[in-house]
């Protein structure tokens, strides 16, 4: 086998980021796991497995992730795949959220992973080779009722995604965003899932069914987090069934169903475009030659 591969993993001692770490753990390679808080009991089933656990909140300053960071590569010399994974959705109509509210979701779901970035990256470049992964979702294809904000979220991550792609493919670093469905993990319970403070009656006819529906789903997904996990690790390390594929895909779906949600997405979005496209395509200036841009 060759030299493992050392993982940089946040939000990893829950739901998909513990399943990642177990599944590369597996694979032989090396796992740096964060948490704010490293001393929890989850966290510590994963060092009996090899962990290497690190304090590290995304949402800290520049200067205190940058030195997590320094920490982190003294443990093992190098970062190869590093995967933001920490996230949480904000449940709750686009009117109802508040700024602060607003403000935490972009922070932990955005802000935070472009800290993470920009301090890793300076590694990657040295070393000339890596994998970021940006841990988005199917909803980064389409709006929704009373998790528009978590969507917008996933939006923004996928255009990171594909600008730093285009930005570093030359020095030898690939970067994708992993967009899942519904896996049976912790995602829609407990502090994954924070509700808005205000409720507005005039949108309970819309809101209502899709909260009734989150606690209906909730540990019933149909995504076998354990089979997702495995799907991720041989795509990132383009091992297994993922050997010979090449570059990593913009966007990477996980699951049947997200597979499902954006194909209806695109031919959504196609058949909106030739629905407009007449009207769309009537504002060149008059000395533009059509085809000819």
């Amino acid at each position: 086998m060759s030299q493992p591969l050392v993982w940089l993993i946040t939000g990893s001692t829950s739901g998909f980021g513990a399943a990642i770490t177990k599944a590369a753990l597996a694979r032989g390679d090396k796992v740096i796991a964060t948490a704010r808080n490293p001393s929890k009991p989850e966290m510590s089933s994963l060092v009996s497995l090899g962990a290497s656990p690190l304090a590290l909140d995304i949402t800290g300053s520049d200067s205190t992730i940058t030195s997590a960071i320094t920490s982190a590569i003294s443990l093992h010399g190098r970062i190869d795949i590093l995967l933001n994974n920490a996230a949480y959705i904000l449940e709750g109509a686009i009117e109802e959220a508040s700024h602060e509210e607003v403000l935490a979701q972009f922070n932990t779901n955005v802000f935070g992973q472009l800290a993470m970035v920009r301090a890793v990256l300076p590694y990657m470049r040295a070393q000339r080779s890596g994998v970021v992964a940006f841990m988005g979702s199917m909803g980064g294809w389409g709006g929704m009722v009373n998790g528009g904000l978590y969507c917008s979220t996933k939006f923004t991550i996928a255009g990171i995604a594909e600008a730093l792609k285009l930005e570093t493919k030359h020095l030898g670093i690939d970067v994708t965003c992993i967009e899942p469905g519904y896996f049976r993990t912790s995602f829609l319970s407990g502090g994954h899932r924070v509700q808005v403070g205000k409720r507005i009656g005039d949108l309970d006819e819309v809101t209502e069914g899709v909260r009734k529906a989150f606690d209906r789903v909730d540990r019933n997904q149909p995504g076998d987090p354990e089979k997702g996990a495995r799907v991720i690790v041989e795509a990132l390390t383009k091992s297994g069934r993922c050997e010979g594929r090449g570059e990593l895909p913009t966007r990477l779906l996980v699951g049947s169903d997200a597979v499902e949600y954006v194909e209806k997405a695109l031919e959504k979005g196609r058949r909106e475009l030739e629905e407009w496209r007449e009207l769309s395509e009537t504002t060149d200036c008059d000395d533009v030659v059509k085809g000819q841009r």
